[in-house]
């Protein structure tokens, strides 16, 4: 395939990877936020069970768009949004957390039990998706620094 092909294939992947995932996690927080409490003769226990269950489904989902935003740094391509090379670093540290965050779940699970491993697995994928969120407001601020400091620069000029 052409570069260029490839690029865009990439590009695509990634907007589906990002929306698929933020789509899901807001659309979960929307429904388990807006639960009926439960009746008062009920122990709460499908609420809670919900919420659990919601919450695992966000995490999961935000590390899906967490995977999109760092997909380009993964693979090694140039990335549009033009992070520099530390960026690069953290993008390609998140992917690492997420990836062989199943493999170090999946063996510490095997040792100990395995609901160990997979809570262990889960807050990797967490702190995968702070990771890629901080990295992205890094970059956001470095554009806003950028546009500022032309935007002064154009007008004492």
């Amino acid at each position: 395939m052409p570069s260029n092909v490839k690029s865009t294939l990439v590009a695509a992947v990634r907007v589906v990877l990002v929306c698929v995932g933020v789509g899901v996690a807001a659309a979960t927080v929307f429904t388990v936020a807006s639960m009926p409490p439960p009746p008062p003769e009920s122990d709460g226990f499908a609420h809670g069970m919900a919420a659990i269950i919601g919450g695992i489904v966000v995490v999961l989902t935000l590390g899906l768009a967490a995977v999109g935003v760092s997909l380009p740094a993964l693979l090694g391509r140039d990335d549009r949004l033009r992070f520099n090379r530390w960026q690069r670093l953290a993008l390609k540290g998140a992917g690492v957390l997420i990836g062989g965050g199943i493999a170090v779940g999946l063996a510490f699970g095997v040792v100990t039990q395995l609901q160990y491993g997979i809570v262990l697995w889960l807050g990797l994928v967490a702190l995968a998706t702070v990771v890629v969120c901080a990295t992205l407001v890094w970059r956001v601020t470095e554009v806003v620094v950028q546009l500022l400091y032309r935007t002064f620069n154009n007008r004492t000029a």
